[in-house]
């Protein structure tokens, strides 16, 4: 829960008129994006001018939780410094780690001494003016209906759609361990206001391109398990994606089958990026926390879903992460 401080923390923005500027981490997830929409539509129903802007916009299988007059906004420098500098306050969202703002990370530094953040990830030290942090929250969506709740504003249907979608999509649709009762008296009351599961589950994981299946097919076929086989992972290279015609294509749910296997604890999946990068998406089960596995390696997240993003070549890097993951569970076993 919220302590007192950050409800008063947030109720201070009930005098500011803006405009108010949204913000969050790259490559937005539901959380991000229905946290933002959630709180843009109540700062609009005060009269506030609104801009929600990222490095990257929202991408396509979220598109359906935005309209004409509020759409996320991808960060471009001639079109964006100004209105940051202009806002009366920005407010950062499911994110408090300068690191994890790629292109957008100076230009909120600049205006760090007027940024709100409202998160739940575990944090390393924030440089924002203030914090509402609650890392016991499954979503931040979930954080922003309790501040909404708390001041007396009911979400309208777009509203209550996107935070269901925030709160639906960080808990891995209430099976991952993050779950917790906050998470289902909320969404139980969003699914009062008219909220449609089928329709949110349909929009967000039924809408997979015939490039990004063929992509899965070719990563499956190359799958590699540790001995034990406690832990398995796919990668995702250049020539792969351009085999399959996949350029832009969302790979993070690709995990999925993996933590089907029987016997599997972690499950990884390593992407080449531009300029000798490498993505990592790291996903567990139960108790077992990739969470501090992703801090060795300078990522971060949450207990059982973390990232990373390093330099390296994808061989060396699939190999050591995938070495440290299989210690990790040996020592969850006591071995």
């Amino acid at each position: 829960m919220i302590g007192p401080e950050g409800h008063a923390l947030f109720r201070r923005l009930l005098g500011q008129r803006g405009p108010f500027v949204l913000t969050t981490h790259i490559n937005p997830d539901g959380d991000a994006i229905g946290s933002m929409i959630g709180l843009a539509r109540f700062l609009r129903s005060r009269g506030a001018a609104v801009r929600m802007i990222a490095q990257d916009a929202a991408p396509p299988n979220l598109k359906f939780l935005e309209n004409a007059d509020l759409a996320s906004e991808a960060y471009e420098p001639a079109q964006h410094d100004a209105p940051l500098a202009a806002a009366e306050r920005v407010i950062l969202l499911d994110n408090s780690a300068p690191d994890r703002l790629g292109r957008m990370e100076q230009p909120l530094l600049g205006v760090a001494s007027k940024t709100l953040c409202i998160d739940h990830h575990p944090t390393r030290g924030t440089p924002w003016a203030e914090n509402i942090l609650d890392r016991s929250a499954c979503a931040t969506a979930a954080m922003v209906h309790e501040l909404l709740a708390e001041v007396g504003w009911q979400p309208d249907l777009p509203a209550a759609r996107a935070l269901y979608v925030g709160i639906a999509t960080d808990t891995g649709f209430f099976r991952f361990n993050s779950t917790n009762a906050q998470g289902h008296a909320i969404a139980a009351q969003l699914l009062q206001l008219g909220v449609e599961p089928a329709r949110c589950y349909q929009e967000i994981y039924e809408r997979n391109s015939v490039a990004y299946t063929r992509l899965l097919g070719r990563a499956l076929a190359d799958l590699r398990t540790t001995d034990d086989g406690s832990v398995v992972a796919v990668r995702i290279t250049h020539a792969m994606i351009d085999s399959c015609g996949a350029r832009g294509v969302d790979t993070s749910e690709m995990t999925t089958p993996l933590l089907a296997l029987d016997g599997v604890w972690i499950a990884l999946l390593f992407r080449e990026l531009p300029g000798r990068r490498v993505k990592v998406s790291l996903r567990s089960k139960g108790d077992t926390d990739v969470h501090q596995l992703a801090l060795e390696f300078g990522g971060g997240g949450h207990r059982n879903a973390s990232g990373i993003v390093t330099d390296g070549k994808l061989d060396d890097v699939m190999q050591e992460v995938m070495r440290r993951a299989a210690a990790l569970v040996a020592a969850r076993r006591g071995e």
